[in-house]
């Protein structure tokens, strides 16, 4: 049974490893949370109905129209992220930290009409606003197993009935699921089993571990990129009323993991310690292209009311697998192989309902409402693939559903120039959990952001800074043995500090 366990598991991660497209990276392309100014992050990003912030163009552009003057800003962030993750009942903690712009932005208007009826002016906006923030570190170990992936490795290989001249073979000659027994081959990790005469029997093979020898594992995570969006916007303010605007966003994806898995042990103790890295290095680039309009209406001047349409993120990407595999034996071993993707992907349609109050000049609250069905992911192969995508697209049909993400945000003005601020919002997770157990990580449980601010605003010039906190959860399910079914949380704290000029 312990074998059959392995076997399965090992098809697990070969069938992962054989496809770049998966549930999971469509999921973190699609589930994307504004990142703009301090401002904007205080009051949980709630501006789809109150424009006149950058951060607005990549929620609903009707906010350009706000805008009375020109206004260039500028947001750097510090970010802290804690992650641990659970693993046998021993918690290992890990962080990142990083300082990086979250936003940039320039806006500016032409006059049409001095007076309060007509078109009022044509307003512009160049923006650029953080959408993913990938970066974080985290790690397992585990001691004394009596279970070793080259278990794993090995009964793969038998029941395959992989020859050696298969084996023996230039890497990119050998079927790509077949990948990590050519590298354990090429290692030393993997020797051939021999008859009663000592003879090597081809197609059959045995790990160089004793039986039931304990071997110390370690897996380690590093992640980092993100997307960034570059805004342009156009819209108009007309009669101080009705407010409409176009944005097409341009979005860049640069995504990295790095992922080592290791073993240790000591030949049944015989005294002399070896060991092997089973590595994975996955890089995600591409550009996303897409389409936004929407329009703020003020009934009356306490009340704001806005809504906006987001089409699909239309993505052209390219993904680089390079798995490898070092050996420190009596002498050191290394092999690796590089595989090559390109693919096209349409992130969903999104909808944004959004309403405002503002209390004079004493201060305001805001809602914004957001509407994905994460259903309508898809995959398309490019020109120059010949991928059939039908499963993965039909799997990501049956295992994701709609989202209704919040964003509440209040602004209180304790003097004419100094402002309090906070913000809350909520994105629950999309996933279905009895449809995605392949999906690693797997949502736990809602995504919650919790934030406060202040601010300085004088006529020409004005700062804030926010404090933003995020607590996700996830359930990973790794092949390795006792990584089978990790628990992950990760705290990031953001500070954000806008400095911006108005002319």
């Amino acid at each position: 049974m312990k074998y059959l366990i392995i076997i399965t598991l090992f098809a697990t991660l070969i069938s992962h490893n054989a496809g770049a497209q998966t549930l999971s990276d469509a999921y973190l392309l699609s589930n994307q949370r504004v990142n703009g100014t301090a401002r904007a992050g205080a009051m949980g990003n709630a501006f789809g109905a109150l424009g006149g912030d950058i951060t607005s163009l990549s929620i609903n552009p009707a906010g350009i129209g706000i805008y009375r003057t020109g206004e260039f800003v500028f947001t750097p962030t510090i970010t802290s992220n804690n992650s641990t993750l659970s693993l046998n009942g021993n918690s290992y903690t890990d962080s990142k930290f990083q300082v990086k712009i979250n936003n940039l932005g320039l806006t500016g208007l032409v006059k049409i009409n001095d007076g309060n009826s007509g078109i009022i002016s044509f307003n512009y906006g160049f923006g650029y606003n953080n959408i993913l923030d990938y970066n974080q570190n985290f790690y397992g170990s585990n001691a004394n197993s009596q279970t070793s992936f080259l278990d794993g490795i090995v009964n793969y290989a038998n029941s395959e009935a992989l020859t050696n001249g298969y084996l023996n073979q230039n890497i990119k000659d050998v079927q790509y699921r077949d990948w990590p027994t050519k590298l354990a081959w090429d290692t030393y990790l993997l020797n051939p089993a021999t008859n009663s005469s000592g003879n090597d029997i081809d197609g059959q093979y045995k790990s160089l571990l004793y039986t039931n020898e304990a071997v110390d594992q370690r897996k380690s995570y590093t992640q980092t990129g993100g997307i960034n969006e570059f805004t342009f916007t156009g819209g108009l303010n007309i009669n101080h009323q009705l407010y409409l605007g176009a944005t097409i966003g341009i979005q860049n994806v640069d995504l990295s993991q790095r992922t080592e898995y290791s073993e240790t042990f000591n030949n049944n103790g015989a005294g002399n310690t070896n060991s092997y890295v089973f590595g994975e290095n996955t890089s995600l680039k591409g550009t996303g292209y897409n389409f936004k309009f929407g329009a703020i209406y003020k009934p009356v001047d306490n009340i704001r009311l806005g809504a906006s349409i987001h089409t699909p993120t239309y993505y052209t990407l390219n993904e680089e697998k390079n798995i490898w595999i070092n050996s420190q034996l009596l002498e050191n071993y290394s092999s690796n192989g590089t595989n090559l993707y390109d693919y096209n992907f349409f992130s969903p349609w999104k909808a944004v309902l959004s309403g405002a109050y503002v209390f004079g000049k004493m201060g305001l609250i805001s809602v914004d409402a957001e509407y994905l069905n994460y259903a309508s992911m898809k995959y398309q192969r490019s020109s120059n693939s010949n991928d059939n995508l039908n499963d993965v697209n039909t799997q990501i049909s049956n295992g994701f559903e709609n989202a209704l993400n919040l964003r509440i945000g209040g602004e209180l003005k304790v003097t004419p120039q100094f402002s309090l601020r906070a913000g809350y919002e909520m994105y629950p997770s999309a996933q279905k959990n009895s449809a995605t157990a392949a999906i690693s990580p797997l949502a736990l449980d809602n995504s919650q952001i919790y934030a406060l601010g202040l601010g300085y605003n004088s006529n020409k010039f004005f700062t804030d800074i926010s404090f933003r906190n995020t607590v996700n959860k996830y359930a990973l399910n790794e092949v390795q043995p006792n990584f089978e079914n990790l628990k992950l949380t990760n705290s990031n704290n953001k500070i954000l500090f806008t400095v911006g000029f108005k002319f």
